[in-house]
């Protein structure tokens, strides 16, 4: 119950900065821990899968049951298909694209999902500069464009550097994010080496540059990351493809 507890913490980025990097130490001495996140991971993983099924299968349902055909988008269709389409397209574009998108983006989105500025916000500000807990706040509320700002004015930060990159794939300026992404790796010795990999590595992967992303998810799922079994995951689906 207690490791469900931190768990979940964790994957909503609610541990404050040392309780973070505890977890994640705990990650790799703890193999409980380490196989009670990864259940949970995959519980979630199979829940929105099962959920994308069912979706999948009420518009076969509803195909089944219509014989009049109609255009969507230029293509011919069962009008209740087409009905239901332009419902999701409406009010749920992100589920259709899903389908729509090639494998690549569909495993981008999948296992996508920015770190929490809420840590570095907590923490004490004589340890953070004020340019970036001010980028920290900016990146909180979804403004990346003054994030982004604010992160310039501390260039050689590698907080900064980091939830730059991550402003940076939020507003789809993709090349920029690799940029902040390979700085800190190239820095070696900090604490934001294992999020810089992943988030390069899941860059490379919405640009398409498999060759790219397959050598970043390599190094991540033969290091001790807390990333590892989500890489080892991607790798076997990108095998698989």
């Amino acid at each position: 119950m207690e490791n469900l507890r931190k768990i979940e913490m964790y994957l909503k980025g609610e541990l404050e900065e040392d309780d973070l990097w505890e977890f994640k130490r705990a990650l790799e001495t703890d193999p409980q821990l380490a196989h009670d996140l990864h259940a949970y991971i995959e519980l979630k993983r199979v829940m929105v899968q099962t959920k994308k099924i069912d979706l999948m299968q009420k518009l076969d349902d509803i195909r089944k049951s219509e014989t009049k055909k109609t255009r969507f988008l230029g293509l011919p269709v069962y009008s209740a298909v087409a009905a239901a389409l332009l419902l999701l397209a409406t009010i749920g574009g992100g589920i259709l694209l899903n389908y729509s998108g090639n494998q690549h983006q569909q495993l981008f989105e999948q296992y996508y999902a920015a770190e929490s500025g809420s840590f570095g916000l907590r923490s004490d500000n004589s340890t953070i500069e004020q340019t970036v807990a001010q980028g920290l706040k900016s990146y909180e509320e979804g403004d990346f464009k003054n994030a982004i700002d604010a992160f310039n004015k501390a260039p050689d930060n590698l907080m900064g550097k980091l939830y730059r990159g991550l402003s940076m794939i939020e507003l789809g300026k993709y090349d920029l994010a690799i940029g902040d992404f390979e700085s800190i790796i190239n820095h070696n010795d900090n604490l934001f080496v294992d999020q810089a990999h992943w988030y390069l590595a899941l860059t490379y992967l919405k640009l398409d540059q498999t060759d790219k992303a397959e050598e970043q998810f390599s190094l991540i799922a033969a290091d001790r990351s807390v990333y590892r079994t989500k890489a080892q995951k991607i790798l076997q689906d990108l095998k698989n493809k």
